[in-house]
């Protein structure tokens, strides 16, 4: 009989003691919750900027605006014409044009896809906070803000959950544990060895414990169940 041991409120480990082996590593593709099942990417050889997107849908209402800020830097654009693709490319232009925004990211865009790339590679843009503020009758709609390239540092470890039907040899072989709830393209706390609580462990849809169980016990992971 034994009690997992909580991490982060959150209840993983099932042994008596912390694993041996606890390291971090960036998230990769996804934000991922504590007990998600690793596999590794590998080490990033090239660094990257982080890049995000907003969609934008509808019929645009001339002389109403659209407001966006980034990390709380805000720029109002007044909408001119009833093209979709020609108004994002303005609410583009003036977001690069921007005093403050023009220094720490640039825009470009896509028919009705806006994309904020940060200007300096590495983590530290994976944390640009984007919100879109539509104004009264402006006739378009913002969609959620997604994530289309994780900014990452040349020497990075990459880590995504494990996924049996993965295309990439890699993320079919478990590695490891998450200890904590991480967002993708941070740092998180993982354990590569130990025991764990089997009813805490997190994976791709459609895969199990059954599809890695073997998997894990080779690597020094032994899934427990809690008070078996």
């Amino acid at each position: 009989m034994f009690e997992p041991i909580v991490f982060e409120n959150k209840k993983i480990f099932a042994g008596d003691t912390q694993p041996r082996n606890v390291g971090s590593g960036i998230i990769y593709g996804a934000d991922l919750q504590a007990g998600s099942v690793l596999a590794s990417r590998g080490v990033a050889t090239s660094a990257t900027k982080a890049k995000k997107s907003v969609t934008f849908t509808g019929t645009p209402v001339a002389t109403k605006t659209v407001k966006l800020s980034v990390n709380g830097n805000e720029v109002t654009y007044t909408i001119a014409s009833t093209t979709l693709a020609d108004e994002v490319a303005g609410l583009k232009a003036a977001i690069n044009a921007d005093n403050v925004l023009k220094n720490i990211v640039a825009a470009t865009n896509s028919a009705g896809k806006l994309l904020i790339e940060w200007k300096e590679t590495g983590s530290a843009g994976n944390d640009m906070v984007i919100v879109v503020t539509v104004g009264d009758g402006a006739g378009v709609e913002a969609g959620a803000v997604a994530v289309e390239t994780i900014g990452q540092s040349v020497g990075d470890e990459l880590f995504e959950i494990v996924d049996s039907d993965s295309g990439t040899a890699a993320l079919q072989d478990p590695v490891g544990v998450l200890l904590e709830d991480t967002k993708a393209g941070k740092s998180g706390a993982i354990a590569f060895t130990g025991e764990v609580d089997v009813a805490e462990l997190k994976f791709a849809e459609g895969d199990s414990i059954n599809n890695f169980l073997k998997a894990l016990r080779k690597i020094g992971i032994f899934p427990r169940t809690v008070n078996e």
